[in-house]
């Protein structure tokens, strides 16, 4: 487990970084004014978007690939590449594990990365949290206190929901050997946290970036539509109560163009942060990382386009769509004639590059996909007036972690499943505003349609509520939710529902029940005693 504290300055708008050595610069000289609690705290922001203090290529954590090893880059690369609406063709050795689930102990990039940079932060919070008793009077304690708790409580759900059982250790119990936690311990733990620390924060931050009531709202939403997968309990009702929290604040509204929500100006363009609850921040000249750029560079290839139709130098083709994520916009013409122009016409959020492309991926994907599947242009290092980011290599764009439509989906899968304290028809309503946004020519849904077994993704497997799981695919398509939402649809590992690669089969088989979680690394077993491995592996 990591445990070394650096720090960094600049300002949370931009995550503006620079190193510190920690050779040099001790706690007790960091922490010698109120400049440094600040900086301390940007750290912790940072550690979604940086993988070290000094350039893209430097990282906090001895062992971990600088670019590989970001962790939104891992976050987004096992919640999509492991599912049917992104697969990789890169030759790297965790590719085809990824791609086909088959996954075992053996050391795993992403797994590895995703695991040591949640416990980083961790690490990072417990020892901020203790440095900051001793914060001088302008530093606001109370907030500064409930923020890192926050991205610490952030922390601990991504290790719950990969993981399952980590370690577990806070400022109250510093050790390098923590004791193991179980999941429905964990879920009940940052149900407390996150209870507690929210009337501690603003109710809606002043600086684009940083945590706010709305935040925890969304968290303990996301928690309580899984919590039947985390403790074997439904909240549905909860998950309600807490999507009303947000929605009824009337502080974020949906953006009015869907695509400028993932362009390098998202985070500056009224038009589309007033939709991003809690954002991934990126600048090109300050945040150089192979994050939020490995997504938006990996799926383009250098023959693509220029800086000026895309925002980049060249690209790196290695993600490309599934044809299930094609389908799951359920196009009404022959599937012989769908293009990525056609498709976009018929519903705006259909953000695809399909010439010369094929729509299936019919053979192994490393290394030979080139012209198999089609690749997802969503995300964009181009301005909402067309012109490029900052730096064509390391992009501007913020990737929206959270963001109010996904409240609006979350709030009608909820009332969908019984959850008590909505409505039918504000549920159909919020699917319908999603609808007219994005232009679509798809029918008028009522209360049945939120409830009905429902073809997945335009396959032979149809399971209940499958409309919502489509129109979440439809709307939230590459921003690292799927695998979480085809597990809580028991679709994960399931033979009736598959995809190109799932089961290491180019059509796609079934998968032990193992794999609905990720095995903890190896690297951390075996200087730790008290962990035990998951199930299965």
């Amino acid at each position: 487990m990591a445990s070394a504290l650096t720090l960094l300055c600049g300002c949370v708008g931009d995550l503006d970084v620079m190193p510190l050595d920690p050779n040099v610069m001790t706690a007790q000289d960091a922490y010698a004014s109120a400049e440094g609690y600040t900086q301390a705290l940007k750290k912790i922001y940072s550690v979604w978007a940086l993988s070290g203090q000094d350039d893209a290529g430097a990282s906090d954590l001895e062992g971990m690939d600088a670019g590989n090893t970001v962790l939104l880059r891992c976050w987004w690369t096992l919640q999509e590449n492991s599912t049917d609406e992104a697969k990789c063709a890169w030759p790297d050795s965790w590719v085809s594990q990824v791609n086909g689930l088959t996954w075992s102990t053996a050391s795993v990039e992403p797994m590895e990365g995703l695991y040591h940079r949640s416990m980083y932060v961790v690490s990072i919070v417990n020892d901020f949290l203790i440095q900051l008793k001793n914060a001088p009077a302008e530093i606001d304690q109370e907030r500064y206190n409930a923020e890192a708790r926050f991205c610490r409580a952030l922390a601990y759900y991504v290790l719950m929901d990969a993981f399952g059982n980590p370690p577990f250790v806070t400022e109250e119990s510093m050790t390098s050997t923590p004791e193991q936690i179980k999941r429905a311990d964990l879920f009940e733990w940052l149900e407390k946290e996150l209870t507690t620390i929210k009337p501690s924060l603003p109710e809606k931050t002043d600086e684009f970036g940083r945590a706010d009531q709305y935040c925890v709202d969304f968290l303990l939403a996301r928690m309580y539509l899984n919590a039947e997968v985390y403790t074997g309990t439904a909240r549905y009702t909860d998950c309600i109560t807490c999507c009303n929290q947000i929605l009824g604040g009337n502080a974020y509204s949906l953006a009015d163009n869907y695509a400028e929500l993932f362009m390098a100006d998202n985070g500056e363009n009224p038009n589309a942060n007033k939709e991003i609850i809690f954002p991934v921040l990126a600048d090109g000249s300050s945040t150089q990382s192979y994050g939020i750029g490995a997504i938006i560079l990996g799926s383009r290839a250098s023959s693509e386009g220029t800086v000026e139709n895309y925002g980049c130098n060249g690209g790196w083709d290695g993600f490309r769509s599934t044809g299930n994520l094609v389908r799951a916009f359920d196009y009404d013409a022959e599937e012989s004639s769908w293009t990525a122009d056609n498709l976009k016409s018929h519903d705006a959020r259909a953000i695809f590059f399909s010439e010369g492309r094929t729509l299936d991926i019919t053979t192994s994907a490393v290394g030979t996909f080139t012209t198999e599947g089609w690749a997802v242009y969503k995300f964009s290092n181009l301005n909402s007036d067309g012109t490029a980011g900052k730096n064509t290599t390391f992009p501007d764009t913020d990737f929206p972690l959270f963001r109010l439509a996904d409240v609006y989906l979350m709030y009608a899968e909820a009332v969908a499943r019984g959850g008590e304290g909505g409505s039918d028809a504000q549920a159909v309503q919020y699917v319908q505003d999603l609808r007219e946004r994005a232009g679509t020519g798809y029918s008028e849904i009522d209360a049945q349609w939120l409830r009905e077994n429902a073809s997945v993704s335009g396959s032979a497997a149809s399971v209940p509520y499958g409309n919502l799981l489509n129109e979440r695919c439809r709307e939230l398509y590459w921003e690292a939710t799927r695998r979480t939402d085809l597990i809580r649809f028991g679709l994960f590992v399931s033979n009736t529902y598959t995809w190109a690669e799932k089961g290491g089969v180019v059509n796609g088989v079934g998968v032990d029940q193992k794999y609905n979680l990720f095995p903890i690394p190896v690297t951390d077993i075996s200087v730790n005693p008290n962990l035990d491995q998951n199930e299965g592996y």
